[in-house]
């Protein structure tokens, strides 16, 4: 063992045999120390001595060549960056490896060094034929030290396979800086080298910059493709914190080559580490081949960039991301309206390799976007994506934008699936308060034992927004839960679902309750698709959803579900009950040309303020009714249907109204109010009421009326008396039932006020059912041969009859008509309103006979009857 104390016995030694050197004291060197063998330098113990580069010395301090190998322990190397200012272009690394090995142990610290080239600690030049190794392990350090161009603490250029870096046990890089990977930079510049990179144990990479990209660590294989692949794996507890650069804050990775994998599963926090634009801890561009990335096991917590606070993914040739028993938590993506991706931002621009993204049993919290995607924004381009989450938990993420949790954007055939999965107080500026999803192709969306709580939108969606786009998207929810979630500004309390071709089936005991939109349409569900379709079946629960939170001139429509157009299939299990809305459909709105198919099911107990309690059917849109129920819901009118102009309605098969219980309207028509089409067969119940606004909206019979049909009009300004007792039309067949039955006209009931004295009947030709004043009989008994002037009969509606006295009976004087042989009352007028057939008696008075002319009698001058105002009457005797 040899021991020195000054450069000349040091430059000595090493020229010399022995395997081991000790310092006895500090040391100044002023040349570079060449190492052509394996020698060992320590610092005799206890002592921990530096070797310092003199202010005239910029070369290394050690240069490593030829196959040897140079092993540091309980030393300090020392670049005395105050007397090598960063002016000085030749000033060097503190240790040059070109072709050897270069261990730094226990005890070994490299500091204080500026480079004005690669490598400010250490630099491992290409060697052609010779392999470069740099093993740190023990508590050996790197720190403080600066390289202008790449790798602030260690850079490697393989020119072999072989060529490679091992940091393991309490290794420390900290407090480094570069324009490219601020503690370790790890590039390729053979096209035949392939490389990788282990860093594991207890390593702590802390504190580095980059004025460039890999603040902690920079890492790239041959960039021209068709090279061996190169793998970056930090694993055992190693620290990756408090790093920045302007590129990927902790890590920068560019992958080129196939199988080029990136892998994480570090027990430590991957935290706190920075990035002016893209990827707070991992910014990752990949060309050419696709890159595969795998997390498992890793908490990446309050890493911050401009985009993808955490992870920052743009890919031109496909990528596959797995992640499972990992977090992501309170990372943040910063630069205002760019500024997407609080945890991963990920952008496919392939056409031909697809993206796919695996998350299981993860935990993404509290990230947030100042644009868009709170946890996750993905750009699936237009390659194929497949994104799948299982047994994982979204929680409190934000976005400024759109998808508090997640946005997916999509040109190609894409299948997203939540299988296990909570998103729950997930909040986004725009639409989509969990997940914003949108896709211009082909698109799968299924969530699968999932449960979306108390997620909020500014705008749309409060727990999802899907689009189709241009193209289609089905959309399953089976067996999951929406509840809690808010839309502000506009539509979808928890589902936004539009599109051309977005079909959405919730199955399976699926439940969409108190969710709310405050002035949009739709508290639970709005749908705005032309050709796709909402089916609810399998015990589908939709409760307590509202559209009524505040008065507005937009919304308030569709308390439970609002198409605005949609095809809405609502299948036997269904309950959509509780719901209420501002203005229209309590449960269930409808408009511009949207189709309802009814088939079982209920729709109970929903409110409107204003029309369609149960269901509100608008905009010329069409409802089939063929089983289920609609009871016990409240409007101001149409309690359980308002179906307005330019509507159908067709109540049919098994189809009940109020059989559960009466519907109320606090105005009017309490059960039905038709100013549409609506068409009845069979057995129908509407013993609820039904309004008719017009002549227009009466009720069509497209089949027979089975007995004990009950339809029950109610008043309305058309069904009701006029004074020329017109028939009002209540019903009318249409094809194929155009002649109606007497069955069909007595399932009709009469409105309970105003119709005293009218009739329900079939008109001539049995085509239309009338209401229609009854045609009482007035008979006239007692005539004794005699005629007479008055009508034989009246109705309800005709004027005052005032009866004329019958014809002269000879011997008789009439005396009045009565309504009896005997006693009775004396009639003289048949008052309008008066009902029922009536009998007259005419009663007669004898005529007494004129007293005979009695030519002799005698008159007393005293009577006055003798005298006449000329004198006595001389006729008298």
């Amino acid at each position: 063992m040899a021991q020195v104390s000054n450069e000349s016995e040091l430059s000595a030694a090493l020229a010399g045999t022995d395997p081991s050197i000790q310092l006895t004291a500090d040391i100044p060197v002023t040349n570079q120390l060449e190492v052509g063998r394996d020698v060992t330098i320590s610092s005799l113990f206890p002592d921990v001595f530096a070797l310092t580069k003199a202010a005239g010395h910029s070369q290394n301090l050690f240069r490593v060549a030829s196959g040897a190998s140079l092993h540091l322990n309980n030393i300090i190397l020392d670049g005395d960056m105050a007397s090598h200012p960063a002016s000085d272009s030749a000033n060097r690394s503190l240790i040059c490896v070109n072709g050897g090995s270069l261990y730094l142990e226990d005890g070994c610290i490299l500091r204080n060094n500026y480079s004005a080239a690669e490598g400010g600690g250490v630099c491992l030049q290409a060697a052609p034929t010779l392999a470069n190794l740099l093993v740190m392990n023990g508590n050996s350090r790197i720190t403080g030290c600066v390289s202008k161009t790449s790798g602030g603490a260690a850079a490697m250029f393989p020119g072999t396979s072989n060529d490679r870096m091992e940091f393991s046990d309490h290794a420390v890089i900290a407090n480094n800086s570069a324009a490219n990977g601020g503690g370790i930079c790890c590039h390729s510049l053979t096209s035949g080298a392939g490389i990788s990179l282990t860093i594991g144990d207890e390593v702590r990479i802390t504190g580095n910059s980059a004025s460039s990209s890999g603040g902690g660590i920079f890492f790239s294989g041959y960039r021209g493709g068709g090279a061996a692949s190169s793998l970056l794996k930090l694993t055992g507890s190693m620290l990756l914190a408090g790093n920045s650069a302007y590129h990927g804050g902790g890590v920068y990775f560019y992958s080129a080559n196939a199988g080029d994998r990136l892998e994480i599963s570090t027990t430590s926090p991957i935290s706190a580490n920075r990035a002016s634009n893209n990827g707070g801890a991992v910014c990752l561009t990949a060309v050419l081949q696709p890159v595969s990335i795998s997390i498992d096991g890793t908490v990446f917590r309050e890493n911050t960039a401009g985009t993808g606070g955490m992870l920052y993914l743009l890919s031109d040739a496909g990528f596959s991301l797995s992640a499972q028993n990992s977090s992501l938590i309170k990372n943040t993506a910063t630069t205002d309206a760019s500024g997407s991706g609080g945890g991963l931002w990920l952008q496919n621009r392939s056409l031909a390799h697809p993206s796919e993204i695996h998350l299981q049993s993860c935990l993404l919290e509290g990230n947030q976007a100042s644009a868009s995607g709170g946890a996750i924004a993905l750009y699936a381009g237009l390659s194929a994506c497949s994104f799948t989450a299982a047994d994982s938990s979204f929680l409190s993420n934000r976005s400024s934008g759109s998808g508090g949790a997640i946005l997916l954007g999509s040109e190609a055939e894409t299948f997203f699936l939540s299988d296990g999965c909570r998103f729950a107080e997930n909040e986004a500026g725009n639409s989509g308060g969990a997940i914003y999803y949108s896709n211009g192709s082909t698109g799968t969306v299924r969530f699968i034992n999932s449960r979306l709580l108390t997620n909020t939108a500014g705008y749309e969606g409060g727990a999802l927004r899907l689009f189709s786009g241009s193209g289609t998207l089905d959309t399953s929810v089976e067996n999951s839960t929406f509840s809690g979630n808010t839309a502000i500004n506009s539509s979808g309390g928890a589902i936004w679902n539009g599109g051309g071709g977005a079909s959405l089936l919730i199955t399976d005991a699926s439940s969409i309750t108190n969710n709310t939109c405050h002035i949009g349409n739709g508290g639970g569900i709005y749908c705005n698709t032309a050709n796709g379709t909402l089916t609810l079946q399998g015990k589908v629960l939709v409760q307590n959803n509202r559209a009524d939170a505040k008065e507005n001139g937009f919304g308030g429509h569709g308390g439970g579900i609002c198409c605005i157009p949609g095809r809405l299939l609502i299948r036997p299990g269904t309950d959509i009950s509780g719901n209420s809305a501002l203005q229209s459909g309590g449960g269930v709105s409808l408009a511009e040309g949207s189709m309802l198919d009814m088939s079982g099911g209920s729709i109970h107990s929903n409110t409107a303020r204003r029309q369609g309690g149960g269901l509100w059917n608008h905009g010329g849109s069409t409802a089939i009714l063929t089983g289920g129920d609609i009871f016990l819901n409240q409007a101001g009118v149409g309690g359980g249907i308002y179906n307005d102009i330019g509507s159908q309605v067709y109540k049919l098969n098994q189809a009940s109204l109020g059989k559960g219980g009466e519907n109320r309207a606090s105005s009017y028509a309490p059960g039905i109010y038709n100013n549409g089409e609506f068409y009845i067969e069979g057995l129908r119940d509407i013993t609820n009421g039904f309004y008719i606004e017009d002549r227009d909206a009466v009720v069509f019979l497209q089949g027979g009326l089975d007995s004990g049909s009950v339809i029950q009009l109610d008043n309305s300004g058309y069904v009701s008396p006029n004074p020329e007792g017109e028939p009002v039309i209540a019903g009318e067949g249409t094809p194929p039932h155009t002649t109606l039955t007497q069955q069909d006209a007595d399932a009709f009931r009469k409105p309970p006020q105003d119709f005293d004295g009218w009739e329900i009947r079939l008109n001539g030709n049995q085509t239309q059912v009338w209401l229609i004043p009854i045609v009482y009989a007035i008979r006239y008994e007692n005539l004794e041969g005699s005629s007479h002037p008055n009508p034989e009969s009246y109705t309800a509606v005709s004027p005052d009859i005032r009866l004329l006295p019958p014809g002269e009976r000879t011997g008789f004087r009439f005396s009045g008509w009565y309504n009896a042989p005997g006693g009775g009352r004396q009639v003289t007028v048949i008052p309008q309103g008066s009902t029922g057939d009536i009998t007259l008696y005419a009663r007669w008075v004898r005529r007494r006979p004129h007293p005979p002319h009695r030519a002799n009698r005698i008159c007393k001058p005293q009577n006055p009857s003798c005298h006449t105002p000329d004198g006595p009457d001389t006729s008298c005797i």
